[in-house]
């Protein structure tokens, strides 16, 4: 499938207006021709399934929001020269990296080149990638206005180095790993990042170049993130299934104090196919859909699998039955229906199985998802046990 960039992708429906190099691109280069699919990124995660039509017109099917990543990583590096930046550019931006951040070093050599095609390399690289997010390019700094401003921004610093490191702080928000110069970090360069504390970030016992470096970080620190989210897993698999032990239902609630009700939805169907048998997964989204979205249809359904899961005996069932009955009353209003002695009417009754069968096939995907995880936790957990008895 062809990939483009499209600054502003229109809704579904809409046809897509492309810059004159993309759509050269598309329709010389590539020759694409009607009856095609594309697929448009807009570098801020927005992205979108097209097909061509007949006068090389672009039309959107279907366009969808990408989340921001919860862990975002940063490349401050040292500029090598021209022919070794190109590549380095292109490999950073198909590694997720959020953010270029050039640094002068003492030791630093080359000079930057034009942004323009910084920028025109990252978008190339995004597009082969599919990354949906095109890495910001941050002006030129001296090595220490550039770690004074990742302190601001509380953003965890690293630094290349072959000294053997343990790594302390585990999942932050954002890290930001540093690459010297072809001749390395002058000793005050290194103080000073101590004293900032920067960790070092060892990348093997051999010195690499500057473009094999920064690419191998961002491998490394992504790799970091993994390890730990998998690692995460395993302790949560094998933990009781209260409220707090389920780590998607407790996202899902930060996103809902936070005003995102959209992404606390989505954790909350995690949370159900992390552990289907949670009361506490199918009340929270239960009363996200009635209270905040207004989706009376999903909120019976949360309603309905909270009942049955709920243990006899326990707080809440009048509570829930009572809700249940009144969003009844709501749906069968909202879709024309009548709430007489006969009930809901067939269609009424056809809605609301669509709609629970469309919720039970997403959470099934989901429940498959984190069956994945927890294989990969269960293999990494194998392998580090082996390499510990060697």
């Amino acid at each position: 499938m062809h990939r483009v960039f499209c600054s502003d992708i229109p809704d579904a429906g809409g046809y897509a207006v492309l810059e004159s190099r993309e759509a050269e691109h598309l329709f010389k280069v590539f020759r694409a021709r009607a009856g095609e699919s594309v697929e448009l990124l807009d570098g801020h995660g927005v992205k979108a399934q097209g097909v061509i039509e007949e006068g090389k017109m672009l039309k959107v099917l279907k366009r969808e929001t990408v989340p921001e990543p919860e862990e975002k990583l940063h490349l401050c590096c040292a500029l090598p020269r021209k022919q070794k930046l190109d590549q380095l550019l292109k490999q950073a931006a198909e590694l997720g990296a959020w953010s270029i951040r050039p640094v002068r070093c003492m030791r630093s050599v080359a000079e930057g080149g034009p942004r323009e095609r910084w920028d025109l390399l990252l978008r190339e690289a995004c597009k082969q990638s599919g990354n949906p997010f095109l890495p910001v390019i941050e002006p030129e700094a001296k090595l220490p206005d550039a770690l004074e401003k990742l302190q601001q921004e509380n953003i965890k610093i690293y630094y290349g180095s072959v000294a053997p490191a343990a790594h302390g702080e585990g999942f932050a928000h954002a890290k930001a790993v540093v690459i010297g110069p072809e001749g390395g970090f002058a000793p005050e360069e290194l103080q000073m990042m101590e004293k900032m504390n920067a960790e070092p970030l060892n990348l093997g016992p051999h010195v690499l170049r500057l473009e094999t470096a920064a690419v191998c970080a961002l491998a490394v620190l992504r790799r970091m993130s993994i390890a730990l989210l998998l690692g995460a897993m395993v302790f949560f698999t094998g933990c009781s299934c209260d409220s707090d032990a389920n780590p998607m239902l407790t996202k899902g609630r930060a996103l809902q104090a936070d005003g995102d009700t959209a992404g606390a939805h989505d954790y909350y169907l995690k949370a159900i196919a992390h552990d289907p048998e949670d009361p506490n997964a199918y009340l929270a989204l239960a009363k996200l859909c009635a209270e905040q979205l207004d989706e009376p249809l999903q909120a019976i359904y949360a309603y309905t699998m909270y009942l049955k899961v709920l243990p006899e005996g326990a707080d809440g069932r009048a509570e829930a039955e009572a809700a249940l009955e009144n969003l009844k009353t709501r749906a069968v209003r909202q879709f024309g229906g009548s709430t007489a002695a006969g009930g809901a009417s067939e269609a009424e009754v056809q809605d609301l199985r669509d709609e629970n069968q469309a919720l039970r096939q997403t959470v099934s995907s989901l429940r498959t998802q984190v069956q994945n995880l927890n294989n990969r936790a269960n293999a990494l957990t194998r392998q580090l046990q082996s390499r510990s008895r060697r």
